[in-house]
């Protein structure tokens, strides 16, 4: 099915299949620089899902996953720690 994750023997994403969507694990993480103290944290990858009401601020955090969505030309990065999902158009690859 487009969009679902495909999932190894433990549980992990392997990769997702779907337009727009890239599965990312182990290695393959990155890091970007955040350079606005602000940029909203939200519950999934997109504008259209809500704000958890809390902040990136400045510095550098590791990516997991990247999903197209609304509000976002470059995509949406999903944060290591679980904190939700931050627009890419506002972070540098480093």
């Amino acid at each position: 099915n487009p969009g679902c994750p495909v999932l190894g023997t433990d549980g992990k994403s392997v990769y997702t299949s779907g337009e727009g969507t890239t599965g990312i694990t182990g290695d393959t993480a990155f890091k970007v620089l955040v350079s606005v103290p602000d940029l909203n944290i939200r519950s999934g990858p997109g504008t259209n899902y809500a704000a958890t009401g809390r902040f990136t601020g400045a510095g550098v955090f590791t990516i997991t996953a990247v999903q197209s969505g609304q509000g976002s030309d470059s995509g949406w990065g999903k944060l290591k720690s679980g904190a939700g999902w931050i627009a890419l158009d506002y972070a540098k690859r480093v």
